[in-house]
């Protein structure tokens, strides 16, 4: 058995594989999305009356100046959410730089020469570690590695993002209803045509929809940062 093939199982390079493809799926939605929101922007004839919607909104600002604001939230939106990747991919390579937390991943099929050595020299270790993980997984003896992926993932020891860990329950957490719950308040403060009057403005902009879809790609970038945190974790050991 070769090097590669010991220390990679085939789930774990599709799983690479498949993160890949849906990291790169989100970015072209997103950026897509950016797009619309910005040509929904650009499109909307803000000094004069659009029945659909309710106007006039905002006569006493140029069109050209919710072109430039659109024009320039896009790459401002871009490079936050690359931002924010980096910043999460980080911060769970270091919460993954307790060796003991590698117990958690040990396989015969993954790490061979490792599983032997921890389990002669951090047996005592080891096995509690495997019993816990069991009890809590309720999987029987040997828990499924995609099981553990996703069990590590919400149990990781790491006050970082934990609000996107939660998974519904994130919705209870502070950050994220505060986050929310700003988002919104200003999508319908300054929505146009039935957010505050401003001057002769009534709403001012669609931009504030680039909000919720930072939030919800920001989210997504937790648990992609994760994965590749956690493949390249055991694929250098």
């Amino acid at each position: 058995m070769s090097l590669h093939q010991r220390r990679y199982s085939a789930w774990l390079l599709a799983q690479e594989e498949r993160l890949t493809r849906k990291r790169e799926l989100v970015n072209r939605s997103a950026i897509a999305g950016g797009i619309a929101i910005a040509l929904l922007e650009a499109l909307t004839p803000w000094d004069t009356s659009l029945a659909l919607l309710g106007g006039p909104y905002t006569p006493d600002i140029p069109p050209l100046i919710h072109i430039g604001a659109a024009a320039l939230f896009l790459p401002v939106l871009y490079f936050m959410l690359q931002t924010d990747y980096r910043r999460k991919l980080q911060s769970f390579a270091n919460a993954m730089g307790d060796l003991g937390r590698r117990l958690f991943f040990l396989d015969p099929y993954l790490e061979l020469e490792e599983f032997e050595v921890q389990e002669r020299y951090q047996g005592a270790l080891l096995l509690p570690t495997q019993r816990a993980l069991t009890a809590a997984l309720r999987t029987g003896k040997s828990p499924k590695l995609s099981d553990r992926v996703n069990y590590f993932y919400h149990c990781l020891p790491s006050p970082t993002y934990e609000q996107d860990r939660m998974g519904l329950l994130s919705v209870a957490h502070p950050r994220t209803a505060i986050s929310w719950g700003i988002a919104l308040a200003l999508i319908w403060l300054l929505w146009p045509g039935h957010g505050l009057t401003l001057g002769s403005s009534t709403g001012l902009t669609f931009l504030t929809l680039l909000l919720p879809l930072y939030l919800i790609t920001s989210r997504l970038n937790s648990r992609f940062a994760y994965e590749l945190a956690l493949y390249n974790w055991l694929r250098l050991g």
